[in-house]
């Protein structure tokens, strides 16, 4: 006859009655003299009986102890042995192990050092503190609750960034085998915060030109005046300028070549360098000797310009021009957004920035249109002279 809760609410110690009572589909209850009541999953393997401990009522329901015999029995239907699946399901993974193993396993080995850093420093502020969650029990409502205090203590679109990068690593985690899935991989961001705004902020000519005659008047050093021109010259990103080094150029070339160690598609990028950006080259040269490790040293000959120094350098930039807010980085897609419109095609701007190209390119040509190349960074050292001409003659009537 099957158990029912009122059956098990009615068990008193002394208890005198039968020491095992049988539900169904193998659940039993076995009953001490005490009335502590043990629910177990009864099922044969390879002919002899075995029993598999559960829990005890009424910390564990009799719904539950059910379903929990309902999910035994598909292995064994399977042809696995039950208590090899619940040794699995007794094994937690953390989302603290789950962090280190994403970080030392995969980041440090495979991302770029500047991302690597990210997840590093985005382990040791939310990871750590939470190294206990284990991804797999933890609730739906308990993911949301975790990402509300992070909005509430910081932002929204930090709060959606931490998601996505929490997701990231339990899907790591799942694709080695090691979890079955998580509650957090069903969050949508809108239901904790919201997406970082993709930023399109495209500098005019006319802004160009108060920015580059600004940082011409800037008291700032050399280092980070030249270092933001270069930006500006090469649309190459921040950490490929910063992190250059002085062998990297060739002036007689006119041609700079960043190493697949440092490049973010883990190719070697070819960029030639246009008349101002071989000028610039040139100045620090004179100013700190040609002999130096880095393009652009640091406090240190040893070490590079900081992204600190750049990035305070710009905001004071900012300020002073009093113009919509831009960034280093907004200055790639000026660069690409200026030559489209002097009909330099789109797979050479590609090239310029940096990118692989898609789909069957990507796969089938490797060649890098380094002629094409040339000759729009030269186009784009032109048309910005030119632009610089016409201000300073408007200045002068």
């Amino acid at each position: 006859m099957a158990l029912t809760d009122s059956k098990l609410r009615h068990i008193k110690s002394p208890y005198k009655g039968k020491s095992e009572i049988a539900d169904r589909d193998g659940l039993t209850i076995r009953i001490s003299p005490k009335a502590l009541i043990t629910f177990n999953y009864r099922f044969r393997w390879q002919g002899k009986q075995q029993r598999i401990k559960l829990g005890c009522y009424p910390n564990l329901k009799l719904a539950e102890a059910r379903a929990k015999v309902a999910e035994l029995r598909k292995p064994l239907e399977e042809g696995i042995d039950p208590r090899i699946h619940q040794s699995r399901l007794n094994e937690s993974r953390l989302l603290g192990d789950i962090g280190r193993d994403f970080i030392e396993k995969y980041a440090t080995k495979e991302l770029s050092k500047t991302t690597n850093a990210l997840y590093l420093s985005f382990y040791n502020k939310y990871i750590i503190p939470n190294a206990n969650i284990d991804v797999e029990k933890f609730t739906y409502t308990s993911w949301i609750r975790f990402f509300d205090r992070i909005r509430e203590d910081t932002s929204s679109t930090n709060s959606g960034c931490i998601l996505k990068r929490v997701k990231t690593i339990i899907r790591w985690s799942k694709s080695r085998g090691e979890i079955s899935g998580s509650h957090c991989l069903d969050i949508p961001v809108k239901a904790i915060g919201k997406h970082h705004a993709k930023r399109e902020r495209v500098l005019e000519w006319n802004e160009l030109c108060q920015l580059w005659q600004q940082i011409e008047a800037s008291r700032a050093s050399p280092k980070c005046k030249i270092c933001v021109q270069l930006l500006i010259l090469t649309g190459a990103r921040n950490s490929e300028i910063r992190g250059a080094k002085r062998r990297e150029f060739d002036l007689a070339e006119a041609l700079w070549v960043l190493p697949k160690e440092r490049s973010k598609t883990k190719r070697a990028i070819r960029r030639p360098l246009s008349p101002k950006a071989i000028n610039l080259i040139k100045q620090l040269d004179f100013i700190y000797g040609e002999n130096r490790e880095f393009l652009i040293e640091g406090l240190s000959p040893k070490a590079p310009l900081t992204t600190h120094a750049v990035n305070r350098f710009v905001q004071r930039l900012n300020d002073r021009l009093k113009l919509e807010p831009f960034v280093p980085h907004d200055f790639r897609r000026t660069i690409t957004t200026r030559l489209s419109e002097n009909k330099v095609m789109p797979h050479v701007t590609e090239k310029m920035l940096g990118h692989e190209l898609g789909g069957v390119m990507a796969i089938y040509n490797k060649h890098d249109w380094i002629d094409e190349q040339r000759k729009a960074y030269k186009l784009y050292d032109k048309l910005l002279s030119q632009h610089l001409l016409k201000q300073d003659e408007r200045r002068t009537f």
